[in-house]
């Protein structure tokens, strides 16, 4: 909860900012926002000041981030994430802010890092998100109107997808 919240009695978007962060975090850590009475934000303060390299969060990162491939953009995410959960919401970004650094973040991953294929600024800096077959979506989600329901798709859903979603999602529980 963000801690502004408990002397204000008031959410505000950057209560939202705040909330985004502690999920951001979770995601980083595979923890919960408050584990074995430890507090995600603390413990990944922690990490950042007990270690020469800020970016090195080896104690408290998800095996799976630590171990896998170097992803491009760990250390902004991390950073992103650390300023999201800022005690003063005044300190914190703009929710519009978030979504550019993170859509940057996707932008340096989707061109694998390379100086030679890394976007322009003007790319960056756009609204757009990138499906990886290079199409440009203004929408992460796309409708999808059929005879039988109307219904929101995710870029990445195949017709099999949408057909086994929809069997899933309409069908009735067994008993």
């Amino acid at each position: 909860m963000d801690p502004e919240y408990y002397m204000t009695e008031q959410l505000t978007k950057k209560s939202d900012v705040y909330s985004f962060g502690i999920v951001l975090l979770e995601l980083l850590t595979s923890r919960a926002p408050i584990q074995q009475g430890r507090y995600i934000v603390r413990e990944v303060m922690e990490a950042m000041h007990n270690s020469e390299d800020p970016s090195n969060l080896n104690e408290v990162l998800d095996p799976v981030l630590r171990s896998g491939p170097k992803l491009q953009g760990l250390d902004k995410f991390v950073n992103l994430a650390m300023n999201c959960v800022k005690e003063s919401g005044a300190d914190r970004p703009a929710m519009d802010e978030v979504v550019r650094v993170i859509e940057s973040i996707i932008l340096l991953n989707l061109h694998n890092g390379s100086a030679s294929t890394l976007p322009s600024q003007d790319e960056m800096s756009r609204n757009d998100l990138y499906e990886p077959h290079g199409t440009v979506e203004r929408d992460l989600y796309h409708h999808v109107d059929d005879d039988d329901n109307s219904r929101t798709f995710l870029p990445f859903e195949t017709e099999h997808n949408k057909k086994m979603s929809e069997n899933s999602l309409f069908a009735s529980p067994a008993h």
